[in-house]
């Protein structure tokens, strides 16, 4: 028997004068003269967004698009969470720990914001759930955590299969910086990219592989090895509270420019699909397009200018 996708229902109470109300200061950057920029907003009034993935970045992305005024929005994520999200992620208060971060989501999404309809995936990208999250989507944003890899790829698949979602957006915080890359339906695939075979055991060499593919920045300080020391003993991945918000900008930024059709040239510099990628790093003001190759761009950076730290 076909398992179904355990999902939550939280209908938007459509009010046609408070959208236009919560909306309108956004409208001025959403084309060059009114009847494009209305047209803008209706678009994302109309879009169907899925968030997968609720926690540093995906949970205030999801508000974030419900504030710019995307009318659907599907979030996804079995996680409960922990004392150590709350230095960064929506939701994260003493008295949540413990709850469903998806569940925690949507409904403070439905509270902000009460015309949006929110439909929450509280069982995480399962492989049952992968087709019914995509289903409908105009566009995906993926924030499942890295190392998921069969999860990620059940719900690559279902995107490249979606007769309507025409984009899977991405991207990764790494000490002060983030990134953004986009992944297109006829364009490298998810699986090409990560070389990496369903049900791959995360060896250390797997581990390292992954890392150097969904961040190939390096900080300027600590060293590599210290972060992977870190890795090792905490059995998670270290996060600046700061940087998930330059992330979740610059993702739901170009995210919000696709759904509008606004993301090529004349109205945006576009950025090119997968293996390319923007990075941004207020502390040593790096910004530029990339492309990912498997390595890190900047692996001497630390001894370069840590030298006499070395030993």
């Amino acid at each position: 028997m076909h398992k179904r996708a355990r999902i939550i229902r939280l209908d938007g109470q459509k009010d046609a004068q408070f959208y236009r109300e919560r909306t309108r200061r956004n409208e001025l950057f959403l084309g060059i003269d009114s009847q494009q920029r209305i047209e803008s907003q209706d678009k994302l009034a109309s879009s169907v967004v899925g968030v997968a993935g609720n926690g540093g970045l995906g949970g205030c992305m999801a508000m974030m698009l419900a504030q710019l005024g995307v009318g659907h929005i599907k979030i996804c994520d079995p996680d409960s969470f922990e004392i150590s999200n709350i230095n960064r992620q929506l939701g994260a208060t003493p008295k949540n720990v413990g709850k469903n971060k998806s569940i925690v989501v949507g409904e403070l999404i439905q509270e902000k914001t009460p015309d949006v309809t929110v439909e929450i995936f509280p069982e995480g990208m399962k492989k049952h759930v992968a087709g019914e999250f995509v289903e409908g989507c105009d566009l995906i944003i993926d924030c499942v955590d890295f190392y998921c890899v069969d999860e990620r790829y059940d719900m690559h698949k279902a995107f490249r299969s979606s007769a309507k979602c025409n984009a899977c957006v991405a991207g990764t915080v790494v000490g002060w910086g983030a990134n953004v890359c986009v992944f297109e339906k006829d364009g490298l695939t998810l699986e090409e990219f990560y070389g990496i075979k369903p049900d791959a055991e995360q060896t250390k060499e797997v581990v390292d592989k992954l890392v150097k593919l969904q961040a190939s920045f390096l900080p300027r300080f600590p060293s590599k090895d210290g972060i992977y020391q870190w890795m090792e003993d905490n059995g998670n991945v270290p996060i600046l509270s700061l940087a998930p918000t330059l992330g979740q900008y610059m993702i739901v930024a170009r995210s919000a420019l696709i759904l509008i059709g606004l993301d090529k040239e004349p109205y945006c510099t576009e950025l090119p699909p997968m293996p390319y990628y923007l990075w941004m790093d207020a502390s040593t003001m790096e910004c530029g397009v990339y492309k990912f190759n498997g390595e890190f761009v900047n692996e001497d950076e630390y001894q370069r200018k840590f030298s006499d730290f070395v030993r």
